[in-house]
């Protein structure tokens, strides 16, 4: 097997997994060979354009034309936003199955009346792409497959075992979930006066998504840091994304590309491809 095959664990975290496209960038320029990929969410969509072998400034140029607000439908049923509007977009720009991708990918997703975790690696794609990434609560849940589906980052955000299962290459695991101390935007104080505050603004609807997303992400990383200790990569990137960067921060494109560039070189460059030495 070639040192330079390796296979990719792609993580979710909205906006902040743009920086897995840095990371694409670092394994481009160093010439290695993706030979499967199992994503997550955001990690999910991106581990897709990567299977339908877009390159890097492909893909960030494509995202720099998107203009977010004419994809997404507000008001939806189970959600703040619906997603068709995301899925429609995921068509355009995606091969119509996973069958069809020159790079195997499976995704994580959550059966939400089972309660269990689904992996997704066959048949329709775009219906997938959106269950891997339908937060609860902001995105609507999915229907696909008999089974009613959201984000799959409640169990599995961050797949190393899914991507272990489906090739022997080096895998290496990009994990970009906000850290333990994720700040909430409390910029008025958070005793009742500045809460109030809040309520009577439209700034208490940004208050209550951070409220949201740091409930979600207290359980998230528990579960991640339990399944890398069981099942580890062969690297670990974990960039620098600073605790303010948000999972909406689209627009912070450039900065969360360089950071994965930047984490991926130096990750790289003390890893042995050769001797399996874990950075």
């Amino acid at each position: 097997m070639s040192a330079r095959r390796v296979a990719l664990a792609l993580g979710g975290g909205g906006a902040r997994g743009l920086a897995h496209l840095g990371v694409l960038r670092a394994l481009e320029e160093r010439e290695f060979r993706i030979d499967a990929i199992a994503g997550c969410s955001m990690g999910g969509i991106v581990g897709a354009l990567i299977g339908a072998g877009r390159r890097s400034e492909d893909i960030i140029r494509v995202l720099r034309g998107i203009k977010f607000r004419d994809i997404l439908d507000f008001g939806a049923l189970g959600g703040i936003i619906g997603g068709k509007g995301i899925e429609k977009l995921l068509r355009e720009q995606l091969p119509e199955r996973f069958e069809d991708l020159a790079i195997p990918l499976k995704v994580t997703a959550v059966d939400v009346q089972r309660g269990t975790l689904v992996v997704l690696g066959n048949g329709p794609l775009a219906p997938a792409l959106r269950a891997t990434s339908a937060l609860p609560g902001i995105l609507s849940p999915v229907e696909h497959l008999d089974r009613v589906l959201i984000d799959g980052g409640l169990l599995n955000n961050l797949p190393v075992d899914v991507v272990h299962s489906m090739s022997l290459a080096p895998v290496l695991a990009v994990d970009v979930g906000a850290p333990h101390n994720r700040a909430l935007n409390f910029d008025q104080g958070n005793g009742l006066f500045g809460i109030f505050g809040k309520l009577r603004r439209r700034e208490f609807r940004t208050l209550t998504v951070e409220l949201f997303m740091k409930s979600f992400d207290i359980p998230q990383r528990f579960i991640t840091e339990t399944r890398l200790a069981m099942d580890p990569p062969a690297v670990l990137i974990r960039p620098a994304l600073d605790i303010g960067f948000g999972v909406e921060d689209v627009h912070r494109l450039d900065e969360a590309v360089d950071l994965g560039y930047r984490a991926a070189e130096a990750a790289l460059e003390r890893w042995d491809p050769q001797e399996g030495q874990r950075p």
